[in-house]
C-alpha cells in the first residue's frame, strides 16, 4: 500500500484490471524534410478494465529507445487478470476509447494482499 500512496502524491492514479497486453513498433515522419528516414520507436500497449466503473482504457507506455518493448511485460511481471496501478500522464477520449500514457516507472502491479486490502476499503 505504501507504492500506492507514493503514486498519489505524485499524481493522478488509475487502478484496474488486465486484460491484454503487447508491444508495437511506431513510425512517424519528420514533416519538414521530405527525403528523411521515419524515425521509428516502440510503444507498449496495456488494454484495462477499471475497478471504478469497468469502462476499458488503453494504457501506452514509450520507452526510452535502448529499452526493448517486448521485455517489458517481463520486467514489470504483467500477466492477464492482474491488478495494476498506474500514473497517468496524460488521458484522452478518442473515438469512444478511452486513452492513457504512462512512464515506464509509473506502473505497479499489485500483489494479492494488496488487491484484497484495495477491494475491501
Amino acid at each position: 500500500m505504501e507504492a500506492l500512496l507514493h503514486y498519489l502524491r505524485q499524481g493522478p492514479l488509475m487502478v484496474g484490471e488486465v486484460r491484454g497486453f503487447k508491444s508495437e513498433i511506431g513510425k512517424k515522419f519528420d514533416k519538414s524534410d521530405k527525403d528523411a528516414p521515419p524515425i521509428t520507436f516502440g510503444v507498449f500497449k496495456i488494454n484495462v478494465e477499471m475497478l471504478c466503473d469497468g469502462t476499458p482504457v488503453l494504457v501506452s507506455i514509450y520507452p526510452d529507445p535502448s529499452q526493448d518493448a517486448d521485455g517489458i511485460a517481463d520486467r514489470l511481471k504483467l500477466r492477464r487478470g492482474a491488478i495494476v496501478a498506474f500514473r497517468v500522464g496524460k488521458t484522452e477520449l478518442k473515438n469512444g476509447q478511452r486513452m492513457a500514457v504512462c512512464p515506464l516507472d509509473g506502473v505497479h502491479v499489485l500483489t494479492a494482499a494488496e488487491s484484497a486490502k484495495l477491494l475491501r476499503a
